[in-house]
């Protein structure tokens, strides 16, 4: 029976074997044939391939089987194998030709990076790796290889123990795989492969540029270091339920800046950033709160709006001081004292104030104390004035604006009595309350500097105090001025200018035997003052 590798179907199954303690390292192999009709059995013949060089005698080993299958141990090296079948008989048949196979070393067991890993690593650039394998029996040594997707990094080593360290670039993915190989330079069967990837820090949080007014039409961040995309979050707090609400979210978003959309009404905003890398995990969320203006946001309107700034009062709390200085004239008339004195006498006011504006409407209110006095005969006189105004603000143009004011006052007035026969003076205060009204145009000439012209109108209409106690008789005060002004900051505005001011009270005079006082005549005392203004204005 003729028996040929032709007729026969031989897969080599090669399968790992448990390293015995005695040498040399033999592996468990099998092998497996078509079934030959009519064989009760075969005979192997397995001989080993010397080297070139090697003139020892070869091994030759004989096995017996009655299926069409064998197994056992043989030490990693070439083989030439033949077969031939037994009949029923036992007679044999022809050897087949010989056939050339080879036993070779397992293959390795990469343990770590395991396949398809992440590494994670809190470095930018690089970071050592650790290369484990299990120990491959009968290996004498191992070919390492590595190479990364880009082809930038490529490392062979080869080595005695199953380990390798080494520092590889960051964010990046490798291949990495292991030869065993012995003395006589038998190998593994196949090379055992794994990808892995090496993660870098994560990235750096963008800076979000904060809108430099309420004119929002586009939000810019930076752009840190290996940043691919972004995840945009914009929201709106609801003034009615006073949570935030999102208008609009944005994913894997590539530019470094974001048209902020007409059709978004004003209000309060917030946007929430966090940047994103494809080998990099997430970087920490960047979050800015900021207020967009309600109606047109174009350029055209912005402009006017920068123009306007420097009359532009800041929204809520806002406090002024003022000091006005001048030489005083007064002018006072007594018929009851048989009094008329007139002086001038340096002097002036300091006055403090504390307003507030509504966000949306135009209304608003201002409180004001003034403290005034002059210095006459070495004497220092001082008089009080206070008020309390309804605010009004209305739009004139796109430059100007009118504010009036309503409300109430209480102010006081000095007297100067003068004795005609003994040349002595004595010194009164009068003093009473009515209605104040005002009117000022604000004129901005650029961002910073403006223009303000004002009148105000005091009605003293009811005694709080007279040097006789009789009544007040109604009389008007007046002050007038223009200031220009100087925007240095987004809070603080200053103000010089020229003001004219004339306080005028009278009240009754009580006629007798012993004045020149007649029925219906009044004892009067005017205050009037040309005066250098100096105004501040800040808020809080």
């Amino acid at each position: 029976m003729k028996l040929t590798f032709a007729a026969l179907l031989l897969p080599i199954l090669l399968c790992s074997a448990v390293v015995a303690k005695a040498e040399p390292y033999r592996r468990l192999v099998n092998f497996e044939w078509e079934q030959i009709d009519g064989a009760k059995g075969y005979d192997i013949e397995l001989t080993q391939v010397k080297k070139a060089g090697d003139t020892s005698k070869p091994k030759t080993f004989s096995f017996k089987t009655s299926d069409a299958v064998w197994n056992g141990r043989l030490t990693p090296g070439m083989y030439m194998m033949k077969l031939r079948a037994r009949d029923y008989r036992g007679v044999p048949g022809e050897w087949s030709p010989p056939s050339e196979f080879n036993v070779g070393l397992d293959n390795a067991n990469l343990k770590s990076p395991a396949p398809q890993s992440q590494i994670t690593s809190n470095e930018n650039e690089k970071a050592e790796v650790e290369f484990k394998w299990d120990a491959v029996g009968g290996a004498d040594e191992y070919v390492f290889e590595l190479s990364s997707e880009d082809g930038k990094t490529k490392i062979t080593e080869t080595l005695k123990e199953p380990s390798f360290k080494t520092t590889l670039p960051v964010a990046t993915p490798y291949t990495w795989k292991v030869t065993a190989r012995n003395a006589e330079g038998i190998s593994s069967d196949a090379t055992t492969v794994a990808p892995f990837t090496v993660m870098g820090k994560a990235v750096t949080p963008p800076t979000i540029s904060k809108p430099e007014s309420q004119f929002v039409r586009e939000i810019k961040w930076s752009r840190p270091d290996n940043i691919s995309e972004y995840d945009v979050i914009v929201a709106r707090a609801n003034p009615a339920t006073k949570k935030w609400e999102i208008v609009k979210t944005f994913e894997n978003y590539t530019e470094d800046s974001l048209p902020f959309d007409t059709s978004w009404e004003g209000g309060k905003y917030q946007m929430v950033i966090k940047a994103k890398s494809k080998l990099r995990p997430t970087s920490q969320a960047s979050k800015i709160t900021f207020d967009v203006r309600e109606g047109d946001r174009s350029a055209a309107a912005e402009y006017t709006a920068l123009v306007r700034r420097s009359i532009e009062k800041t929204h809520g709390w806002y406090g002024i001081a003022s000091y006005l200085i001048t030489d005083m004239q007064f002018k006072g008339s007594n018929p009851e004292k048989n009094s008329a004195v007139a002086y001038d006498a340096f002097g002036g006011t300091g006055r403090l104030g504390l307003g507030w504006n509504a966000k949306n409407s135009p209304w608003g209110f201002l409180t004001i104390v003034d403290l005034s006095g002059f210095t006459i005969n070495g004497e220092i006189r001082t008089f009080a004035a206070a008020e309390a105004n309804a605010v009004y603000k209305m739009p004139v143009g796109d430059r100007g604006e009118i504010r009036y004011q309503m409300g109430g006052f209480y102010k006081e007035i000095p007297e100067t009595i003068g004795d005609p026969f003994t040349g002595t003076s004595e010194n009164q205060i009068i003093s009473a309350i009515g209605p104040h009204g005002g009117i000022e145009y604000w004129y901005s000439l650029s961002p910073k500097f403006g223009i303000q012209l004002n009148a105000h109108v005091y009605a003293s209409v009811m005694k709080v105090s007279t040097p006789n106690n009789q009544d007040i008789d109604p009389s008007i005060s007046t002050q007038f001025g223009i200031l220009g002004s100087y925007r240095f900051s987004n809070r603080f505005t200053g103000l010089v200018g020229y003001a004219r001011r004339e306080d005028r009270m009278s009240y009754k005079a009580v006629p007798s035997s012993t004045n020149f006082a007649l029925d219906g005549d009044v004892n009067e005392s005017v205050v009037v003052g040309n005066y250098i203004n100096f105004f501040a204005e800040w808020s809080f």
